[in-house]
């Protein structure tokens, strides 16, 4: 929705300088700047702003004569030119000037070549001395340009040899000969390039003299911005950009001007994983959450396990955590006969920008028989799917983006272990292909273990109607694709490099959390001083809860994470411990060990790898030299002898 706002009229003249910007928090000032500067440059000009973003501020409005809001969200440069180039023709206009608000441009420099030009040239397509497209990025801004600028130098007739296409500020004499070709919502994004094929069409005589530009400034667009632009120029030029790279590594001189030759493939690289992240978007997760894990009593007694928290968080917490960094947004959630726990723990999603969908399996039968179940959620779209109580450290969006630039069916991520026959096996052909797929043979013939993270297309469900029931009366997933395998659909998969969990027993959970504290940032040195009396220390990478305290010649050594209001008095607390909220410690020793909520330990001795249930508590005599190794459930209490 178009919004003019009503300012400072001055008396008509001949120049309108149309001032083009993109409104955002952090660089309204800079823009304020900029307006006025361009005020001071043309003082008896006609201003017109036109913006996206938020509205414009009263400084700048009172510097314009009018302004006109025309979106919310960028939709790239061809929209507001061609509302200036109306403008301009509509109100009889006999030069523009057209100009970013970014503070990019010195106004004066633009004013001093439109004085200097007029009576020579049709136009001025200036060339500065710094190009700057979104220099904080990781990717060279030049060559970006470049190759941006290469769809129009290939795509007219007879090419340009105007060395810098998109400067952000152009001069136009006589802009009624201009009508905005092609300068349409739909191709907004090729922006200024449409601005000057127009300009070269019309035989226009274009002066290309150097500016100088601010240094130090950079640009408010970002690589999805530029990506997004190089998708609408392939559509408008009917080019690929890879065709376009190879017509400039072809032939340098002609479209390079100062890019650089070594760093297209980086630019493509990039430009291939937008485009497939693009796909994830469309994709959609499915984490398995109902199982009743029977391996980790008597804790799953009263906790669904994948809410149980490690390093003080839930378990599908750090899950949702990595589906989130993949860019996926609808998430399917598998849940069981606890569900509420699981409801409790993820809510809606929008803790991490998701939407959750609770999907109920009242009677777990295999995890193929979960899929079936989230049928209806799956619909069309391919799938991540996830089993909620593992942890991998490796991120899995380049796991999918293989997937999806694959023609394989399915995805399995695979870790090498030491006891591969307590798994389920990958086996390879010659080729290093997927062969087959065994459930914990006797003697296993790799030790690719199938680690619980898996990418499937709607086809899977084809082949889960084609499987039986296992042995142990369930749908396996395995069945499922080696179904798949037997028709003759490939699948593909990633060895991850490193390190896995299945928390299915209190050691693997004991070694997750400890894998997690492992991640934990220093703190420095002060940052628990108010929390640590003057008899007490803090070693290494420590986590303190609001309102804990460490008080009478109690030490903790990292990594370690004491949750909220917890009292260590008198005690030791080792390296890769967590501790819940509300906990009491006094006159015990505990390492390698995690313990819940409103957990007491009293005089408790080397206590090592050790799990206690919330609201439990221990009682030793304080004569205990041994380690003690305890796995106790909710609202249990102990004494130790």
């Amino acid at each position: 929705m178009v919004r003019k706002k009503p300012c400072l009229v001055r008396k008509m003249q001949d120049v309108l300088v149309g001032i083009r910007t993109y409104l955002v928090e952090n660089n309204l000032e800079e823009c304020e700047e900029q307006v006025s500067e361009i005020r001071r440059a043309f003082p008896e000009a006609r201003l017109l702003l036109v913006n996206c973003g938020l509205d414009p501020t009263k400084r700048m409005t009172a510097s314009v004569d009018e302004a006109i809001t025309y979106s919310p969200r960028p939709t790239g440069l061809g929209e507001p030119t061609k509302m200036i180039l109306d403008y301009a023709r509509e109100k009889g206009f006999k030069e523009l000037v057209v100009i970013d608000g970014d503070q990019q441009h010195y106004a004066e420099e633009i004013a001093r070549l439109a004085r200097e030009e007029r009576g020579r040239a049709d136009a001025v397509v200036p060339e500065r001395k710094k190009r700057f497209l979104f220099a904080r990025g990781r990717l060279d801004g030049k060559t970006i340009e470049d190759l941006m600028n290469a769809f129009l130098r290939s795509g007219v007739k007879g090419g340009t040899t105007i060395p810098d296409l998109t400067p952000g500020a152009y001069v136009i004499y006589q802009p009624s000969k201009l009508h905005g070709k092609n300068l349409t919502a739909e191709n907004s994004w090729v922006g200024d390039l449409l601005l000057v094929q127009e300009m070269l069409e019309k035989k226009m005589k274009i002066a290309s003299p150097r500016i100088g530009v601010r240094p130090n400034v950079y640009a408010i667009s970002s690589e999805n911005l530029v990506f997004k632009a190089i998708e609408q120029m392939e559509r408008f030029y009917a080019a690929k950009l890879d065709e376009i790279a190879s017509k400039v590594k072809e032939n340098p001189y002609d479209y390079l001007y100062g890019g650089n030759l070594g760093l297209i493939d980086d630019v493509l690289d990039a430009y291939r994983d937008y485009q497939y992240k693009k796909k994830i978007v469309k994709m959609k997760a499915l984490v398995l959450a109902g199982g009743k894990g029977t391996r980790f009593k008597p804790f799953t007694n009263t906790i669904q396990k994948q809410v149980f928290p490690l390093a003080n968080k839930p378990l599908l917490h750090f899950i949702m955590e990595k589906i989130a960094r993949t860019g996926i947004t609808e998430v399917g959630v598998i849940v069981g006969p606890n569900k509420d726990q699981i409801r409790d723990c993820l809510k809606d999603g929008s803790n991490w920008n998701l939407n959750v969908t609770y999907i109920e399996q009242d009677n777990p039968a295999g995890l193929a028989h979960a899929v079936l179940c989230a049928k209806q959620f799956l619909g069309e779209s391919p799938f991540l799917m996830y089993l909620g109580d593992n942890l991998l450290h490796e991120d899995v969006t380049n796991f999918l983006l293989d997937f999806l630039n694959s023609k394989a069916a399915a995805s399995i991520m695979l870790a090498r272990v030491k006891e591969p026959q307590k798994f389920g096996i990958a086996e390879l052909d010659e080729n290093g292909r997927i062969k087959r797929l065994l459930e914990k043979p006797k003697n296993p013939p790799t030790n690719l273990a199938i680690i619980g993270v898996y990418a499937f297309h709607n086809e899977v469900f084809n082949a889960i109607s084609r499987i039986k029931p296992s042995a142990r009366g369930e749908l396996e997933i395995t069945d499922a694709i080696q179904k798949l395998l037997e028709a003759g659909r490939p699948v593909d998969y990633r060895v991850i490099s490193d390190w896995w969990e299945d928390t299915g027993n209190s050691a693997s959970m004991l070694d997750a959390n400890a894998r997690l504290l492992d991640e934990l940032k220093d703190a420095g040195s002060d940052a628990h001083e108010k929390q640590v009396d003057a008899t007490s220390v803090v070693k290494g990478r420590v986590s303190l809860g609001a309102g804990a305290a460490i008080r009478n010649g109690s030490t903790v050594i990292g990594p370690a994470a004491i949750g909220e209001n917890c009292i260590i008095d008198g005690s030791f607390i080792g390296p890769y411990t967590t501790l819940g909220n509300n906990n009491k410690v006094s006159s015990s020793q505990i390492t390698y060990s995690l313990t819940l909520d409103n957990v007491v330990l009293e005089n408790a001795k080397q206590l090592v790898f050790s799990i206690i249930g919330k609201n439990s508590r221990v009682t030793g005599t304080g004569k205990h030299e041994e380690n003690a190794v305890l796995m106790i459930g909710d609202d249990t209490q102990i004494k130790m002898t």
